[in-house]
């Protein structure tokens, strides 16, 4: 079995950050999957307009699909 261990400094600014961003770092490529999903159930099954599905065309292009596939 392979193991990875991270070590930060929390005593220094710039590793305690990091380490905050390491603990969050799942639950925000979550938070984004669903994020994509909200938009691409309205897309799918809401009524909307031509500008309100174009808004949301442009807001799930935007959506950053490398980090998604993070969680694949």
């Amino acid at each position: 079995m392979a193991t990875a261990i991270l070590r930060y400094d929390l005593s220094d600014a710039d590793d305690e950050r990091e380490h905050r961003y390491a603990l969050a770092g799942r639950d925000a490529l979550i938070a984004l999957e669903s994020i994509r999903e909200a938009i691409r159930a309205r897309l799918k099954y809401g009524e909307l307009g031509d500008q309100a599905r174009h808004e949301l065309e442009d807001l799930r292009e935007q959506l950053p699909h490398e980090l998604i596939e993070l969680l694949v």
